[in-house]
């Protein structure tokens, strides 16, 4: 089986865009450079030719303040008649005619002239952080020496020993059928871009490292991914992965210090995906709004930290299961498991809770209404709902009376069906010992 390796090579060349302006066909024409929905225009006035008319545009672009931070990522000029030029500040970071969004740079005319404007691609981008450069991997076919190329279909991936970013045209890959994908903690770039940008504005390139399972994975075996494998190395301090429509396995070992509120956010939207996490990590899933994911039995082990946002949906019998670790719930499994001091915040209001069972000094802070079917809580467990007013209700609960509590000062809490009391209860206003039934209403 082949594997292909991150092993990014290119040279960081600075993007270079050439504009020729013609001459206004009157007063009042518009030369406009839009960058991601934001505009900067320029209207002719008596008198423009071509050079002024690209003067007067290069003027209101060639400044840094007043204007969208996106175009100050671009060094301007305007080094002959008639003409402006666009350069990537940064060498390697490109502004226009990324592939897979029209949100890059264009320069247009309007308001009276048509095609005012002609764009030449003077300088292509180029990067070692740009997935899609076959010089950024290395495919090994052992045991004939290694290529240049890109992955394909049926290769295992492998991210390591680098510490240089994935960054750009991360979607690009998006119809690849990985095999396997194994990052490994010397990986110490990150892998994917924030969703908004340090300059302060909403990133218009892709976010996510887009790519799916091998061919044939659904609905049995699917896409492995294990983060964090090895000893060696801090991992990357940011990883954004969206794998589609075909069943994934998540498994998460260890990565870096999060440099956002999760290191790691993934998305997919089989119905068989699954995630195992591991002490020290922390995990997103659709917790940015308008993104989806689908989920069925996951599990969270020690400090870890995951985030499941509104629009994951779990399927019919899924199970959440947490020894340890804390979680904030916008989706509701069939079965919630807390164990080992697991910390749960419930953030969604109206969800039924099919079955929760939490022990071992786990807590659930409620900070919303809803329905719990079947509650059991044993050996220390707290449900606090002193900080919402929204109304919880529980059909049906087992609780030891002796080290579990509710904590419900504003009586938000409707108990539907009497409670089981078990345990030795040795204060309060009942006190006995062994199991029995009380109702609260």
């Amino acid at each position: 089986m082949p594997t292909a390796y991150w092993a990014p090579n290119q040279a960081a060349v600075a993007q270079v865009r050439t504009y020729t302006f013609t001459a206004p066909s009157g007063v009042g024409n518009h030369y406009r450079a839009t960058l991601n929905g934001k505009t900067v225009t320029y209207a002719s006035v008596s008198g423009d030719t071509a050079a002024l008319a690209a003067t007067g545009l290069f003027n209101l672009l060639n400044v840094s303040t007043g204007i969208a931070a996106e175009f100050t990522e671009i060094s301007w000029a305007n080094p002959s008649d008639g003409v402006v030029t666009a350069t990537a500040g940064v060498p390697g970071t490109p502004f226009a005619g990324v592939p897979g969004t029209d949100k890059g740079l264009v320069l247009s005319t309007g308001n009276g002239l048509v095609n005012g404007i002609a764009t030449a691609n003077t300088t292509d981008n180029a990067s070692p952080s740009t997935v899609d450069d076959p010089q950024n991997w290395l495919r090994v076919t052992a045991p004939a020496p290694g290529v240049r190329a890109i992955p394909v279909n049926g290769d295992d991936v492998v991210v390591a020993n680098t510490s240089t970013p994935m960054l750009w045209n991360l979607d690009q890959l998006a119809a690849v059928q990985f095999n396997t994908y194994t990052r490994w903690q010397s990986m110490t770039g990150t892998i994917g871009l924030p969703e908004n940008n340090p300059l302060g504005y909403a990133e218009w390139r892709a976010t996510y490292f887009k790519f799916v399972g091998p061919q044939g994975s659904t609905p049995a075996g699917g896409l492995v991914m294990v983060l964090g494998q090895g000893s060696a190395g801090s991992g990357p301090s940011r990883e954004r992965y969206d794998v589609g429509s075909q069943k994934a396995t998540l498994n998460i070992l260890a990565a870096g210090q999060a440099a956002d509120e999760y290191g790691v956010r993934f998305l997919g939207v089989h119905t068989d995906n699954v995630f195992t996490v591991l002490g020290g990590v922390s995990l997103g899933i659709a917790m940015v709004n308008g993104e989806i994911s689908t989920l069925s039995s996951s599990t969270v082990d020690g400090d870890s930290t995951v985030g499941l946002g509104i629009g994951l949906t779990w399927t019919a019998g899924s199970t959440l299961t947490m020894y340890g670790g804390s979680a904030i719930l916008h989706a509701a499994p069939a079965t919630l498991a807390l164990n080992n001091g697991a910390r749960v915040v419930v953030a969604r209001d109206v969800l039924t809770w099919v079955t929760i069972t939490a022990r071992g000094g786990s807590g659930m802070t409620w900070l919303a209404g809803g329905t719990i079917t079947t509650l059991t809580m044993e050996t220390g467990a707290v449900l606090d709902k002193s900080l919402d007013l929204r109304a919880l209700t529980i059909t049906n609960s087992t609780i030891d009376g002796d080290t579990c509590s509710f904590v419900d000062p504003l009586n938000t809490i409707t108990f539907t069906n009497a409670t089981s009391v078990k345990q030795q209860v040795t204060s309060g206003p009942f006190q006995f010992t062994g199991t029995r039934t009380v109702k609260v209403t």
